[in-house]
Parts: structure tokens; sequence; C-alpha cells
């Protein structure tokens, strides 16, 4: 027998022992493809025709069982994506975000709180209140809203973070929108009113504000 045939019949052998394989509760096929294909290694033909067409089935159902599962694993990813869309506080943060990036570079305005001027608590208050979500008009009493998060490391998305007027102060003076949590190096990035830049994105590793730094509140559990 020619070499070539002998490779087409082991190719055809071991499809359909990898096809029985995949194919649950098929141990007395595996024992015939094994039956079959050591004879065809002795020289004996017969068998491959039969062998040919008992692996097209197993064959087909196999690509069904591929086509399936492919289909459940699309469904399943779907309805994650589906789930996560309709979450509540993730679709409440997404907005409160894109709220408060409109207002990048808005000037610092003591006692204001519109979008011709913010001061810290003017600017969290006024972008909660895009949600519909009312708060107090002072940081120091927006500390007092909501629930405490214990330790940087729990922080979310669009919780308020609060800070020290000084670096001595335990009374706060200063709050931010969360944009950014990094658990690893225990920080943070906020979005707030400076008052130096007026709206912009800072990071609590900074030393200015790493030192002043109080605690969090979650107004949106």
């Amino acid at each position: 027998m020619k070499s070539k045939h002998l490779i087409a019949i082991a190719v055809v052998a071991l499809t359909g022992w990898l096809a029985t394989s995949l194919t649950n509760g098929v141990q007395a096929k595996y024992d015939q493809d094994v039956a079959d294909y050591q004879a065809v290694l002795a020289g004996d033909t017969l068998p491959l025709q039969a062998r040919i067409e008992r692996a097209r089935p197993r064959l087909e159902e196999i690509e069904l069982a591929k086509a399936i599962q492919r289909f459940q694993n699309t469904q399943t990813e779907t309805v994650a994506a589906v789930q996560e869309a309709i979450r509540p506080e993730s679709n409440f943060v997404d907005k409160l975000l894109s709220t408060a990036y409109q207002y990048l570079g808005v000037r610092y305005r003591r006692g204001q709180s519109s979008p011709n001027g913010f001061d810290c608590s003017g600017f969290t208050s006024y972008v909660f209140k895009q949600q519909n979500i009312q708060l107090t008009r002072s940081s120091r009493s927006q500390y007092t809203e909501g629930e405490p998060v214990s330790c940087v490391t729990k922080l979310r998305k669009g919780d308020l973070v609060f800070f020290g007027g000084s670096r001595d102060s335990r009374s706060v003076g200063h709050v931010g929108i969360v944009t950014e949590v990094n658990p690893e190096s225990r920080s943070f990035k906020f979005i707030h009113a400076s008052t130096s830049s007026g709206i912009k994105v800072d990071d609590s590793k900074q030393a200015y504000y790493s030192n002043r730094y109080i605690g969090a509140r979650r107004i949106v559990q």
C-alpha cells in the first residue's frame, strides 16, 4: 500500500478517535475505533468505509455541540452585559462622572454652584443634583451623608472623598468625587474644584492631598 494511502487512513482513524473522545458515553465506540485502526494498519481496508460512515455523524454531532456551546457563551456574555448596563449604581456613576467631566476647566468661585463657577461642595452638590440626588451645600455637612467607606481599597467611582483644610486639621475643608481607584497602591483619582485651577482631576498620591485625606462617603449603595 502506498504511503499516502496509509497517511490518509491514519488521518481518518485519528479523526474518528478525536471525535469519539469528545462525545460523552462512547467507550464502546472508542474500542471499536481502536480495533478498526489496528485492522487498517495491518492492511485490512475493509473496515475503512464503515469507519468513515460511522465517523461522519459523530463529527456532525460534535460540530453541532460546539455551535450550541458558542451560542450559549454568546448568550451568557450578552446577558452579563445587559445586567451590567442596567445595574442602577453603574448607570448612575457613569452619568455622574460624565456630567462632572463636562466642567473640567471651569474656574473656582467661592460660594458658587453653577457652570459659571464652583467651589468644592458647590461642584459636588451640583453634579449630584443633575442625577436627582440632593446633597447639602457644605463639605462638612456632606461628610455626614450616605454611608462611610472604611478604607481606600474599598472606594468605588462616584464616592465622595474629603480632605482637611490644613495638614494637621481633622476638620473637613474640601470634597471631591472619585473617578478611579487603584487598590494595589491604595490610591485614587478624584475630580474637584481646586482653588488654583478650577475643576480638575488630581491623584490622592500627591503629597498635598495624601497628608490631608480624612475619609469618604458612599451616596449610592
